[in-house]
């Protein structure tokens, strides 16, 4: 009897299709990219061994931003930072960086962290479309953005805490900033602007864009499973009444100035739209029959339309039955 080689079908058909789900796996797997925070310190030790400017420009330029990702090259053309700006704020603040670079490095070992938080989004909302996070480092620009699928993170700012030395800064928004802020809130700082990338337009109204931060955080709180503890959301559980009934008076203006993004102008505590927005995405997902749709409604709403976000507002129950 000829003896029979090679695999039975019934085994093909299943390495296809373990093929075939493998490959999809690692198209939906987050992509975490942290290569420009060690370039930026391999250029700032190089210019640190030089005095002049323009060798100091030349070394940040071909060690970090011509070695960056596509990340950094996008997050500088949204902050407006270059070489001579990095370079400029390298030799400006010598004492915030020295205390900050530790922290920086802190990320690598988070990353399996964040990638299990992403892939327990994608449980919560099936129609989660993937996106690139980037660790980069701004000439202390900005804490972080998004750009389509692409969360673009200002190391530096967003692993700052209260122990990182800012007495070099004129004014006290870092201090503010830093002050509530830990080193290992970065993975909730993260999931926030992950969840951004899943949004719709931003708003023209006060009521659209704290729903558009807000539910951010909502979300955030959802797929980490346990309460945040930002800042803003501390001190609006403590004064929800009191800001429930200023907000209502605001809400439907273009003004955001006494709500969103303000913490170096307050005089109480900054960004509390945020707490608005969350509170209402909370009520609303806490009034929601169907916790899967609820969660899909908050993230597909067209933050820009006064008409989605007045009914939204109005089906959340926050401010009860009208």
């Amino acid at each position: 009897m000829k003896r029979k080689t090679g695999f039975p079908v019934c085994c093909i058909a299943f390495l296809l299709m373990f093929s075939c789900s493998v490959r999809v796996v690692a198209q939906d797997a987050p992509r975490v990219f942290t290569s420009d925070v060690d370039n930026f310190w391999t250029a700032f030790d190089s210019v640190k061994t030089v005095s002049d400017t323009t060798r100091q420009i030349a070394l940040m330029q071909s060690l970090y931003i011509d070695k960056g990702t596509e990340g950094l090259r996008l997050f500088m053309q949204l902050r407006k930072f270059d070489a001579a700006r990095l370079v400029t704020a390298v030799n400006k603040y010598p004492k915030f960086w020295a205390s900050v670079r530790e922290n920086t490095l802190k990320i690598k070992p988070k990353i399996p962290a964040i990638e299990a938080h992403i892939r327990e989004f994608k449980v919560l909302y099936p129609d989660l479309r993937p996106a690139k996070l980037f660790f980069t480092i701004t000439a202390v620009r900005a804490a972080g953005t998004v750009q389509d699928s692409l969360v673009l993170i200002g190391t530096e700012i967003t692993t700052g805490n209260k122990y990182t030395d800012v007495s070099e800064f004129p004014d006290k928004r870092l201090a503010n900033f830093f002050q509530a802020q830990s080193t290992d809130n970065i993975i909730p700082v993260v999931v926030h602007e992950y969840v951004h990338t899943q949004q719709r337009s931003e708003a023209k109204i006060l009521l659209g864009q704290a729903l558009h931060e807000g539910a951010c955080d909502f979300i955030t709180e959802l797929i980490l499973k346990e309460p945040l503890m930002n800042s803003y959301l501390q001190y609006g559980r403590k004064n929800e009444q009191e800001l429930k009934a200023a907000f209502k008076k605001e809400m439907l203006g273009e003004d955001f100035s006494n709500w969103l993004y303000n913490g170096s102008t307050t005089k109480t505590m900054g960004d509390l739209g945020y707490f608005m927005g969350y509170a209402i995405c909370k009520s609303y997902y806490q009034h929601a029959k169907k916790k899967g749709q609820a969660i899909k409604d908050i993230i597909t709403l067209n933050y820009g339309d006064q008409a989605a976000v007045t009914a939204f507002l109005e089906k959340s129950r926050y401010y009860g039955r009208n």
